[in-house]
């Protein structure tokens, strides 16, 4: 009897222990959720204002410095690069139809067309304005595609691979919190165009504060690393557009 009372109670008491909670599984991820994130990313930024360390290396020179950035979509970008003691050497700026240049240390002024080629010289990087807008401000292309594949990276997130019928192919890869940390664009398998984004920081939209490209075939690389930097500001259009100084001679852009 004793023996009957005894485990009777070690049951009640098992029942008392509160038992531990049940992990919450998470929803598998899949190729829709991805490109999902891809578009609510290119929702979330507009438009950005930031300090930035910069280095370019294209065509065998390599240029460094610090440099002022604004960008806004889709196609409004300045760049303001300094001298070690803050002063500017070089402004430009573009609202996307036009394209103004002022070099302060000599009082030279040009304005010309916000065409590719003008644009490619002074930012020194072989990119369309629109595209190193959107890439600035982490939204990147996406290819035209009839088929996709997702691959799960052990330990480090999600490959989606992108194919069209021509032999374009798109890789975009996600870390385990599902941010975009690089994508690749290909010609067969040539390499065009990998841009890395890193530091994320922010929290309903984190915003990266690194990132790196690199165009082999066209022998380019550039890598950007904000110190400062606000996303979604409101920024007058008249930062666009440079205003020459009294006096200063007005040139087209050679």
């Amino acid at each position: 009897m004793m023996r009957i009372a005894a485990s009777l109670l070690l049951l009640i008491l098992a029942a008392c222990v509160p038992r531990p909670p049940v992990p919450a599984v998470a929803p598998p991820v899949s190729e829709e959720i991805l490109l999902e994130s891809l578009a609510q990313n290119a929702r979330a930024f507009q438009s950005l204002q930031g300090l930035a360390k910069v280095r370019i290396n294209a065509g065998g020179k390599s240029l460094s410095g610090t440099q002022v950035l604004f960008a806004e979509k889709p196609d409004r970008f300045r760049a303001e690069t300094l001298s070690p003691f803050g002063q500017p050497l070089l402004l430009m700026a573009t609202d996307g139809l036009e394209l103004t240049v002022m070099i302060p240390s000599d009082g030279r002024f040009y304005r010309g067309e916000a065409s590719a080629r003008n644009v490619q010289r002074f930012t020194r990087l072989p990119l369309q304005l629109t595209d190193l807008v959107h890439i600035l401000l982490y939204q990147v292309p996406i290819i035209g595609h009839d088929r996709r594949t997702l691959t799960i990276e052990e330990g480090s997130g999600y490959l989606l691979v992108l194919l069209d019928e021509t032999g374009r192919r798109q890789e975009l890869r996600f870390n385990r919190e599902l941010h975009l940390v690089e994508v690749a664009y290909f010609i067969d398998a040539d390499l065009q165009l990998r841009v890395r984004y890193d530091k994320f920081m922010g929290e309903a939209h984190p915003f990266p504060q690194s990132a790196l490209l690199e165009m082999p075939a066209l022998d380019a690389e550039a890598s950007l690393v904000f110190s400062e930097v606000r996303t979604n500001v409101a920024i007058p259009a008249e930062r666009f557009l440079l205003t020459p100084p009294p006096g200063a001679e007005i040139l087209p852009i050679p």
